[in-house]
């Protein structure tokens, strides 16, 4: 019977062998440890430190890799930080396979020097050139950890509020009981309302695993919600720009108001590829080419701004490795 797996042109390590969790440490004005392993600091006020704890699984996962008995003059961990928006990819720290399945490395941040979205991610790769495979190449990964900052010109508090509610228990969410979230824009802020009668949806998106069935179905649970909210927010914001294209920046911010204009501010670098890009921009641009702006460029960006393609790709390795499993054991 034919065993569905994901092919690489070199040796690789089974999806979760290599996990990545944060810690803040200390407790911080304005920044908090998100339930599923993120960190907020969109609110920060100073400085803060984060512990990453990298964690590897048994050695014996390593002889997928090759016939020798020890790996670790092959192969190192390595933690990388990277951010879309800015384009910055910077390795902070390597660790060699043989200091344990365990390591720790702490990092300082300033929102005074960051704007947007922080990934940090651990990959395990080849260190030296051997069996057709460049120095470098990744062979395990872990899940990636997000420090969430303000966007560029987005002012604190810009965020909306999460409530879980039973929509089984509430007349007038009859009609969705059994979907996952409700969202509210006309309070001030937005109120996402996630549907605690919902079989184990809480349990999973409240679960602090990293790794695993449960990780790889939450972290997609979150970039589904995550991607249909921003996409809603965005797109009746950005309806309200009709006719304000020759409206100056503060005319516009103010006739938008509240959470409209926090969300077109934090976006229109991004929307417009441009860091210096304002609300009026947005405005030209809705008053030309809305199509494009709405239908091209706002999912695009959305889906890089949620890792839909990296939630998706965990999702069904996790399946797909379950799968290959029972085939194997039932052949």
């Amino acid at each position: 019977m034919a065993i569905p797996r994901t092919f690489y042109p070199y040796k690789t390590v089974r999806s979760g062998w290599l996990s990545l969790s944060a810690e803040l440490v200390g407790e911080v004005e304005g920044v908090e440890r998100l339930t599923h392993g993120s960190i907020s600091a969109r609110e920060a006020t100073g400085a803060f430190d984060v512990e990453f704890v990298i964690e590897s699984g048994s050695p014996k996962a390593l002889k997928a890799l090759g016939p020798t008995a020890s790996q670790s003059d092959r192969v190192s961990i390595n933690v990388v930080e990277s951010s879309i928006q800015s384009r910055r990819r910077v390795k902070l720290a390597e660790f060699p396979l043989d200091g344990g399945s365990k390591n720790v490395l702490r990092m300082r941040y300033d929102p005074a020097d960051s704007r947007g979205d922080i990934e940090v991610q651990a990959f395990l790769t080849y260190t030296g050139q051997g069996n057709g495979v460049l120095p470098g190449t990744r062979c395990a990964e872990s899940d990636r950890v997000m420090v969430h900052f303000d966007g560029f010109q987005t002012p604190p508090g810009s965020g909306i509020e999460i409530n879980w509610v039973d929509f089984t228990q509430e007349e007038q969410y009859a009609d969705v009981q059994g979907e996952l979230f409700v969202l509210d824009l006309l309070t001030e802020p937005p109120v996402l309302l996630l549907n605690e009668g919902l079989p184990d949806l809480k349990i999973i998106l409240m679960s602090g695993a990293n790794r695993g069935a449960v990780a790889r179905v939450k972290e997609s649970q979150f970039a589904l919600i995550e991607s249909q909210v921003w996409n809603v927010m965005i797109t009746e914001a950005l309806s309200r720009l009709a006719d304000a294209d020759n409206d100056d920046e503060d005319d516009i911010t103010d006739r938008l108001g509240g959470w409209r204009s926090h969300v077109l501010r934090g976006w229109a670098p991004s929307l417009m590829n441009d860091p210096d890009a304002k609300i009026s921009d947005l405005a030209e641009r809705m008053a030309t080419h809305p199509d494009d702006l709405i239908l091209n460029v706002l999912p695009r960006q959305i889906q890089l701004r949620v890792g839909a393609g990296h939630s998706f790709s965990g999702l069904a390795n996790q399946f797909t490795d379950g799968l290959a499993t029972e085939e194997t054991d039932g052949a």
